[in-house]
Formats: structure tokens, C-alpha cells, sequence
């Protein structure tokens, strides 16, 4: 098939690719609609050796997964979640909390998302501070110039919407439903065996169409017989 040809599908069924991408962006509204809101807030630890040369350095990368795994112990978080009412699970909160190692940059990154936007700030700091002081009570076991200290670098930040995103959900509807509509509609055609224009018995006959026969509609003869009756009519 030729680019024209492809042009001409499209254009004799844009309708169908037009219904189904429309379908398929209220679909994704209304999925958007009754799916959780979920605010994310945002905070940073830093970690720093007591002395820096590149044997503790390398300790303190390895160490970095492990202050994470206490962070998000199940009894930590079921304390957490006493201390602040909030009535949530450590299997709850172990969904809907991330901790981001970043060794490079000597970063532990604490990630809430929560229904409520004025609590997941409190969440993601509490879980911090509870981490650093967690950190602290080991160093006691550790001599000075060997530990490794966990300090904030940027508190909770505001939380802002993380779930849904309406906008790009139903942007995202509406382009995967013309790519659908764009397949059907080939489908259709593939299915379609009529011949409905002279190019389309050139390309099955491969013959060169030499002429038509016009289509003659019915309402011309029923006016011819009518005169004609009139007209024996009047003789």
C-alpha cells in the first residue's frame, strides 16, 4: 500500500479512531478520579565520616543500605506510626515509604506519600530523625575517629501531589486510544473485501479502469411516470 492509500483509510474511518481515543481518555479521567490521592514529601540526610581518608569513605558507601534497612525495620515504623496517630501498619507504611541511598553524593533521600498533605512532611521527618538517632547509639559501640554520623541537610519539604496525575493520564488515554483506533481501523479495512471505487478494482483487477456506470436514482423514473400517466390522462 501507497501513502495515499493509507491517507484514504484514515480518512474514511476517522471516525472510529476518534471514538476509541475518546473512549480511552475517559477512561483514564475516570480512573484518575477514584484512585487515592497521594501527597509526597521530600527530605535529605547527610552522612559524614568523623575523619576523612578513603578506607572509611569506602565504609561508609557499604554502610549506607544498611542505615537504610534499620531505617525501615518493621518495629521502627510501627513506632513511628504510635507516635504520630496515625493508625497505619509497618506493611502500610513499608509501601509508601522510600529510602534513597546515594553513596556519590553521601545523601540518604526519604520519600512519604500520604493521603494527608499537612502529614507526610511530619512522616518523612520523623523517620529521618529516628534513623540518625538509630546511627548515633551504634557509634557509642565504635571509637571516635571510625564513626560515621548521620545529620539533617534539608528538612521535610511541603508535600505536593504525587498520585494522580490527571493530566498525563488522560494525555496518555488519548494517544494510546488514536494508536488503537489507528489499528482498528486498518483491521477493518483488511476485513473489508468490497469494492466500493474504481481505485480499488485497478489494485485487486490490476486492469486499468476503461469507464463507470453512473448510479441512477429512483426519483427521476417515478417523476417520468408520473408525466406520462398525466398525460394519457388529458388525451
Amino acid at each position: 500500500m501507497q501513502l495515499a492509500d493509507y491517507l484514504t483509510i484514515i480518512r474514511r474511518r476517522w471516525w472510529i479512531i476518534l471514538l476509541v481515543a475518546a473512549i480511552a481518555a475517559a477512561s483514564a479521567l475516570v480512573f484518575s478520579r477514584i484512585q487515592e490521592r497521594l501527597y509526597r514529601s521530600e527530605a535529605s540526610y547527610l552522612v559524614v565520616p568523623n575523619r576523612y581518608d578513603n578506607g572509611l569513605l569506602i565504609v561508609l558507601r557499604d554502610r549506607m543500605n544498611s542505615f537504610r534497612s534499620v531505617a525501615l525495620a518493621p518495629i521502627q515504623l510501627e513506632k513511628i506510626s504510635a507516635e504520630l496517630q496515625l493508625d497505619r501498619s509497618a506493611d502500610w507504611m513499608l509501601r509508601h515509604v522510600a529510602i534513597q541511598p546515594r553513596p556519590e553524593e553521601q545523601l540518604i533521600i526519604i520519600q512519604v506519600d500520604y493521603p494527608d498533605a499537612a502529614m507526610a512532611p511530619r512522616i518523612a521527618d520523623a523517620i529521618g530523625n529516628n534513623m540518625a538517632a538509630l546511627i548515633a547509639q551504634q557509634n557509642t559501640t565504635i571509637e571516635g575517629t571510625d564513626r560515621i554520623n548521620v545529620r539533617v541537610n534539608q528538612p521535610a519539604r511541603p508535600a505536593i501531589l504525587h498520585r494522580p496525575q490527571t493530566r498525563v493520564n488522560v494525555l496518555a488515554g488519548a494517544v494510546l486510544g488514536l494508536i488503537l483506533g489507528l489499528l482498528l481501523a486498518f483491521l477493518l479495512e483488511a476485513l473489508d473485501d468490497t469494492l466500493k471505487t474504481p481505485a480499488d478494482v485497478e489494485r485487486y483487477v490490476t486492469l486499468t479502469t476503461l469507464g463507470a456506470i453512473p448510479s441512477v436514482g429512483t426519483e427521476p423514473a417515478t417523476a417520468a411516470l408520473r408525466l406520462k400517466a398525466d398525460s394519457r390522462r388529458l388525451t
